[in-house]
């Protein structure tokens, strides 16, 4: 029930239902593209085992569920129109050992146990030959696979919890914490943002600002194109306030038609032909610097902020904000 809980709460469970997907999924189909399998394959993976494609059954429309996940045997990466073995059953597979169920059978899974369970959905190859979605590589790519560190060392962090209405509910008891989404605390531990360097000479100010990925096993921010983070610098004056001067740096995957201009509809998946990537990748150190003309002689206050943006055509204008990190500091006279 705990787990269930959890599980009801996640992004798996309203896969398929969310406004977000839905509206997608709705724009590809008015393109004249039969996009049900290739979207349901993980959106609503049981579809492709019923075959409900048209998801009027209500198993379907649970989106990615207990049942699929514990049945899955086998994970084929590139394989865009079918990623997973599954076998339907009694038995279920999950990462432990030892373990027994009255409701079904147990065997212990490697496979649960491997970022390669995560990367039959977190990793997608449009028909062009595209990859516009690359957690799956962006892990492989990190050093967390020679850590021997897998995606469910972060998503799946215990939590006070019971495995089952059998199991002992002592207040130590721990469960896998299954909803699997990313929060305003994940995302601060995730990036350090430091101002190394700050100098003044008369009107000229320069800042040099080191971003650094320091708790991801891939690129921040990774998934759907339609996310970012914002790095802002400002310089205002001491006295008064006055903004002398403002920068931005964007850091996100864009996704490019072929004539070269960047698409931005969650659908635009399908139809991307390359890819322009700023992101900070697993473990890189970025430093980027800025110029700023100030007026000689006055205080200057310089402020660094870094944000983590989510926007989808679908909110109508409205961006999910939340402030990584920040920095305000005081420049005196030189």
């Amino acid at each position: 029930q705990d787990i269930y809980a959890m599980w009801k709460d996640s992004k798996h469970a309203r896969a398929f239902e969310n406004s977000i997907f839905a509206a997608a999924y709705r724009d590809v189909q008015r393109a004249g593209g039969d996009a049900r399998r290739l979207c349901l394959r993980c959106h609503a993976p049981i579809a492709g085992i019923t075959g409900d494609l048209d998801a009027q059954q209500a198993i379907t429309r649970e989106g990615e569920t207990c049942d699929f996940c514990h049945s899955v045997t086998g994970v084929a990466i590139r394989d865009t129109d079918s990623p997973f073995v599954v076998e339907v059953g009694t038995t279920k597979r999950g990462p432990k050992v030892g373990s027994s169920s009255k409701a079904h059978g147990i065997q212990p899974s490697i496979l649960h146990k491997s970022s390669r369970l995560c990367g039959g959905c977190h990793e997608f190859r449009n028909g062009e030959g595209v990859t516009t979605i690359s957690t799956f590589a962006e892990w492989r790519a990190s050093r967390y696979p020679a850590e021997l560190r897998s995606c469910q060392d972060c998503h799946f962090l215990p939590v006070k919890g019971r495995a089952s209405v059998q199991a002992a509910a002592s207040p130590e008891s721990k469960v896998p914490d299954h909803r699997l989404q990313r929060n305003e605390e994940q995302l601060r531990q995730a990036v350090r943002l430091d101002v190394q360097r700050v100098t003044r000479d008369a009107d000229k100010l320069e800042v040099a600002v080191a971003i650094r990925n320091v708790g991801s096993g891939h690129a921040v921010p990774t998934g759907h194109p339609s996310r970012r983070l914002l790095l802002k610098v400002e310089a205002r004056s001491a006295g008064n306030g006055t903004l002398l001067g403002e920068a931005t740096r964007s850091y996100q995957k864009q996704l490019l038609d072929g004539g070269g201009r960047v698409l931005l509809r969650d659908s635009d998946l399908m139809q991307a032909r390359s890819v322009q990537d700023t992101r900070i990748a697993a473990h890189e150190n970025r430093t980027e610097t800025f110029g700023f003309l100030v007026p000689a002689g006055e205080a200057v206050r310089v402020r660094v902020e870094l944000e983590y943006l989510y926007r989808s055509h679908i909110l109508a204008g409205n961006e999910w904000r939340v402030q990584v990190a920040r920095h305000d500091s005081l420049i005196p006279v030189n």
